[in-house]
């Protein structure tokens, strides 16, 4: 008995070992396959193959055989496998112009090729292209999705960086009555709307502050920052940037002003320095970067500029023309509120350097850090944790 039973959990073991495969239907006649894709309303993938290519023969017997792979497109596609130089491939390699193997086509019940691929994919990169193929099935009836269903389109948009989201995220805000009528909604506008249809929803927003605070999921903290970007957003969106060829900054500077007066100055100056420093007017950049150092911490708090000192230091270093805007940071007075910060213009010179792969002189700043005892003990650690990783 007992030797039956372990027969029996061996049987189980060799199959769902071997089990792990996309089924195929192999060379079946093309109408039918149309067929039981718009009964099923399903996508289907077909695999373009030629018998003589490696990739194919690759994608057989690895990718195919993947378990994730496999239960991902058997539950999401009617999978067909072609073999493009013999009967009825030889005319579907002419409509679906397939010229290299393995293609790799997902096509509408219609007949219709809505994605493809080519060349040889493993398991994950793979599955990405079945996720993408769905995604654009998606897209096509994202307008009539219910606010949940959208919101969760915004997540998969996000991911694929789909170019036309941002227009269509402000459509679907221009036909709702109240934009921030459910949770839905608010979730929308705060993790993934980047554009509005028109100035009075960003007003809207910023005066219902405790109506997106309210659903629990936000802080104020995560409310102001959303209405920072929004409001850089919007102003440069095509309803206020009204000339192709150039930014109107004056817009930009006029709507910070009005909707987050208090960050204003800093957002301000640090968009025109990203922007110049990005179209290569280095001393342009630099000029502006400066206006932020010369009003820290009046205008702007030390720990603002030491944000902007990390992302743009890397730019300016590469250009060759950090050093003078490096003394100006280290330069900076701090206020007894930030005293016990004295470490982060250490740091951030670590950060800059770390960034631009220049490991020595990473380490001769973290090496200092590390003995001092103004560093506090978290930030030793990491520096020690990074030290050990390019060791």
């Amino acid at each position: 008995m007992k030797n039956i039973i372990w027969a029996i959990c061996l049987f189980m073991i060799t199959t769902s070992a071997t089990a792990a495969e996309i089924n195929f239907l192999d060379n079946p006649v093309w109408n039918t396959v149309l067929e039981k894709a718009k009964k099923e309303n399903k996508v289907i993938f077909l695999d373009a193959y030629a018998t003589w290519c490696g990739p194919c023969k690759m994608m057989d017997s690895e990718t195919y055989k993947d378990q994730a792979v496999a239960d991902y497109y058997n539950a999401n596609f009617i999978n067909v496998k072609y073999d493009m130089e013999k009967g009825e491939g030889l005319l579907l390699a002419q409509r679906f112009s397939v010229e290299s193997y393995p293609n790799l086509l997902f096509i509408n019940p219609d007949g219709t090729v809505l994605h493809r691929g080519t060349g040889f994919r493993k398991g994950p990169e793979f599955t990405d292209l079945g996720q993408n193929a769905q995604f654009l099935i998606s897209k096509k009836s994202a307008m009539a999705m219910s606010n949940v269903q959208f919101v969760k389109f915004a997540e998969e948009a996000t991911k694929f960086e789909d170019e036309d989201f941002d227009q269509m995220s402000e459509d679907y805000l221009a036909k709702q009555t109240d934009i921030l009528g459910n949770a839905d909604l608010i979730d929308l506008i705060m993790n993934y709307a980047n554009s509005l249809p028109d100035q009075k929803s960003l007003a809207y927003i910023a005066n219902n502050k405790a109506k997106i605070l309210q659903t629990g999921n936000y802080t104020e903290d995560d409310f102001n920052e959303r209405l920072i970007s929004l409001t850089l957003g919007y102003s440069l969106s095509e309803h206020e940037q009204l000339d192709d060829e150039a930014l109107d900054f004056e817009v930009i500077k006029t709507l910070l002003e009005k909707y987050v007066p208090e960050k204003a100055f800093f957002v301000y100056h640090y968009f025109k320095s990203q922007y110049a420093l990005d179209n290569k007017e280095t001393d342009e950049a630099i000029s502006e970067f400066d206006a932020i150092l010369t009003n820290t911490p009046t205008k702007v708090t030390f720990d603002q500029v030491c944000n902007a000192m990390m992302n743009i230091g890397p730019g300016l270093l590469s250009e060759g023309k950090l050093e003078t805007t490096l003394k100006k940071f280290e330069d900076i007075k701090l206020t007894e509120k930030d005293a016990d910060k004295a470490y982060m213009k250490d740091f951030v010179k670590a950060i800059i350097y770390i960034k631009v792969k220049d490991f020595e002189k990473f380490k001769g700043v973290a090496n200092t850090m590390i003995t001092s005892t103004g560093t506090p003990e978290k930030v030793k650690e990491d520096l020690k944790a990074a030290l050990e990783r390019i060791k």
